[in-house]
């Protein structure tokens, strides 16, 4: 029997075609109201030739969340986790961004599906949870670095997070662009109070954050000799 023809390279395999569609349609009109025959047919072919790669709808849809979990792992992957920096922390939130911006409407599909999300019950779904959760977890763990910086770290990613995740919906009409310029100027803002890099000297730091030298009363200084908390007297 003569094999198919090659995909051309670069070319998405009809599994990946079908979930891009599905993540049109889920995305724009829920998934509880998109059905398998109107996925098919945007496919151009049989609902029986979509079971040949989907046992059911819901199989589409853990897949579909698990592509945000790969965006996730992919981000951590870049990331020596022993040997990042404080330094590093900036470029490295910066690529994170430009990935999630990337795949700006698998997040919208999250939202606008939380419900059927939740119900979703799959060991590979928990476990891809727990190593995104594990990874990120050691990155705000080093001891090597001043608790109040690591919390700093912590904030800005959550300002990510939130910014793209949560309240992605709230903020469709803004542009990638935008958004892009609006959420690392955030990071900054956090990592940086004053302009202060976050390897810079901490007595130096505090001095050029409003804060005071030995022999001073400081506003509020951070444990370990790290940047002032937000929110401190400058």
């Amino acid at each position: 029997m003569a094999r198919p023809p090659a995909r051309p390279a670069g070319e998405k395999s009809t599994r990946e075609q079908i979930l891009d569609v599905a993540l049109e349609l889920f995305t724009a009109n829920g998934y509880e109201k998109t059905s398998l025959r109107e996925i098919a047919e945007r496919m151009s072919f049989s609902k029986a030739a979509l079971y040949y790669h989907f046992a059911s709808k819901d199989d589409i849809l853990l897949a579909l969340h698990l592509r945000l979990h790969e965006i996730g792992r992919a981000g951590l992957d870049r990331i020596d986790l022993d040997r990042v920096r404080p330094a590093d922390w900036i470029p490295m939130i910066d690529d994170f961004v430009d990935l999630l911006l990337e795949n700006r409407q698998l997040f919208m599909f999250h939202l606008r599906n939380h419900a059927a999300l939740e119900e979703l019950q799959d060991h590979t779904h928990d476990d891809a949870n727990q190593d995104i959760e594990d990874r990120a977890r050691r990155l705000l763990s080093d001891l090597g670095v001043p608790r109040a910086r690591r919390l700093r770290l912590s904030f800005a990613l959550g300002a990510v997070v939130v910014g793209l995740v949560v309240t992605g919906d709230v903020f469709a009409e803004i542009s990638t662009e935008e958004l892009r310029a609006e959420l690392r100027s955030v990071v900054r803002d956090i990592l940086e109070p004053g302009g202060v890099s976050p390897d810079a000297d901490p007595e130096d730091a505090a001095v050029n954050a409003g804060g005071a030298r030995d022999g001073d009363t400081p506003a509020m200084a951070g444990r370990g000799g790290s940047l002032p908390l937000a929110g401190s007297a400058g």
